[in-house]
């Protein structure tokens, strides 16, 4: 197994002021993009710059819910409707893979790329993924995506809020990373650390560490996640 470095990191904490999308985003994909595809765009366009990349050889993402905002206005289209048809548009885009496939379609990327939809740790799953892929020499980078969101129906019928944005881009190449990926586990059972905070915006802030440190993650002690960085 080669050695695996996170090179850049772009993340946007809930509550967090939105970007100016103008750069990014004609008028047209705006308003055709809920908050959370452009959030995913945004992330992920101001990593791989980061990373000096064009165009990452993989995409994965994880996502528990998926784009739910989308998932929400097609439940709303179809009440009222007598029966109609209602627009696909909602409905094609309420898809779990469906940020992994914008991101490669805009990056016009035609590697790997693959969505984990795994309760709490999905992240992890991606993250862990990428990880053999990079340590395999199958890929020399990848882009890792964590992409969640609460709207309000769904809010009040699970009680929740989730607003997740974060990119990573790994890599084989040891120059200009940002610390070592030394480990990424998936574990059954256990007692989990903070099951308050998504993992990828723990790992976002802890970025770039010093030492070895091991991030804890997970939510239900059915399941948990353990990432091990170690630092310059």
């Amino acid at each position: 197994m080669r050695k695996v470095y996170i090179r850049s990191v772009c993340a946007l904490k809930p509550g967090a002021e939105e970007p100016d999308y103008k750069s990014l985003l004609t008028m047209m994909e705006a308003r055709r993009m809920t908050p959370l595809m452009k959030r995913a765009v945004w992330t992920a366009a101001k990593a791989l710059e980061e990373a000096g990349l064009d165009c990452p050889q993989a995409i994965l993402c994880g996502t528990q819910w998926g784009c739910l905002a989308n998932t929400e206005s097609f439940f709303k289209s179809l009440h009222g409707l007598d029966e109609r048809a209602p627009s696909p548009t909602h409905f094609m885009q309420s898809t779990h893979n469906t940020i992994a496939s914008m991101l490669a379609i805009r990056l016009k990327c035609h590697g790997y790329n693959a969505t984990y939809s795994h309760s709490e740790i999905s992240f992890e799953s991606a993250l862990l993924d990428a990880f053999l892929q990079i340590g395999a020499a199958k890929a020399d980078n990848a882009l890792v995506g964590a992409y969640e969101e609460m709207p309000p129906l769904f809010g009040e019928m699970f009680h929740s809020t989730a607003d997740v944005a974060a990119a990573f881009v790994l890599t084989a190449e040891a120059e200009g990373a940002l610390c070592t990926l030394e480990d990424v586990q998936l574990l059954r059972g256990g007692n989990v650390a903070d099951p308050s905070k998504p993992l990828a915006l723990a790992l976002a802030e802890a970025l770039p560490c010093k030492g070895t440190l091991t991030l804890q993650g997970g939510g239900t002690g059915r399941s948990q996640s353990l990432i091990r960085l170690c630092g310059n």
